[in-house]
């Protein structure tokens, strides 16, 4: 079975956070700390942690090492990860072969909403992410120094800011990086062509041959890139306008199944049926807009 870690831990500073009464569904900031180590004993494994939460750690200076799912990966300035405590997959040392002191900057979150969001996040990016160290999320939690050794207390709603604050910072860079490759440019030119030609045939096999790539590949991308069925997204793009227009002009439900690229009324009303649970009328009359 596994030992307890044993491990020591050189703070530089540290700040505790607490908070009275905390939204359940919000994750929690429960410490920030700057720390040095450049002993090789020093090894945080999770098969062997058995303290909840998750963390978010920066390395300053030196260099750290981390072990994901058996891929040793360098620590080097400015290169941060994200992990659950617990997470078997996760190991970070410092390095056998170190020479200089490793200093990094790290936030630990607590709470059963952390821990979700926090696998999320390894999910969609991984756990690895570049951030300069004259981002804005390194100055952030630099600026706790100025309070070091205290304990800062938060309103519920001033700690779940903050916990997702920080997580929002991290994970901008991936998102950036998303936006601006290739596969990321080409779904934004479907979903744009989506929105303006609602009323002309739109399906995979349609708008693969515009774009000059295989249906496969154009499904494949779309819904690793937007977490959902070219279809579905049609389908639900159709349908929000449709809603729209019910609500805001005085068309006719059969003008409007046109003008969302429904030949035959019937196929209109079936959708309306089977996703929102009314008719194109009764949405009408009852002037509520629901969530699609």
């Amino acid at each position: 079975m596994p030992g307890k870690l044993r491990f020591s831990k050189v703070r530089k500073w540290q700040v505790q956070f607490e908070v009275h009464r905390p939204f359940a569904t919000l994750p929690l900031p429960d410490v920030v700390v700057e720390e040095v180590q450049n002993t090789p004993s020093y090894r945080m494994d999770g098969r062997l942690r058995g303290d909840s939460g998750g963390q978010l750690s920066i390395t300053l200076r030196g260099r750290g090492g981390i072990r994901i799912a058996g891929v040793d990966h360098p620590l080097t300035p400015g290169r941060a990860f994200l992990h659950n405590h617990e997470d078997p997959d996760v190991c970070y040392y410092y390095p056998p072969d170190g020479t200089e002191t490793w200093n990094f900057l790290w936030m630990a979150y607590d709470g059963e909403y952390a821990q979700e969001l926090i696998s999320e996040v390894n999910r969609k990016y991984g756990y690895l992410f570049d951030v300069p160290l004259n981002a804005p999320l390194v100055a952030k939690l630099m600026s706790y120094k100025n309070y070091q050794n205290e304990i800062l207390v938060l309103s519920p709603l001033e700690a779940g800011t903050l916990a997702l604050e920080t997580i929002g910072m991290l994970c901008s860079s991936k998102e950036n990086e998303l936006r601006e490759s290739p596969r990321s440019s080409l779904i934004r030119d479907v979903q744009t062509v989506i929105a303006a030609e609602l009323a002309g045939k739109l399906d995979a096999g349609s708008l693969a041959k515009r774009f000059r790539i295989s249906r496969e590949h154009l499904s494949r991308i779309f819904r690793e890139q937007t977490g959902s069925t070219l279809h579905d997204y049609i389908t639900r793009a159709r349908l929000r306008t449709a809603v729209d227009l019910l609500l805001q002009t005085r068309m006719t439900a059969k003008e409007i199944a046109g003008s969302c690229g429904y030949a035959e009324y019937s196929v209109l009303y079936r959708l309306f049926r089977q996703r929102l649970g009314v008719s194109p009328d009764e949405l009408r009359n009852s002037g509520f807009r629901p969530d699609i």
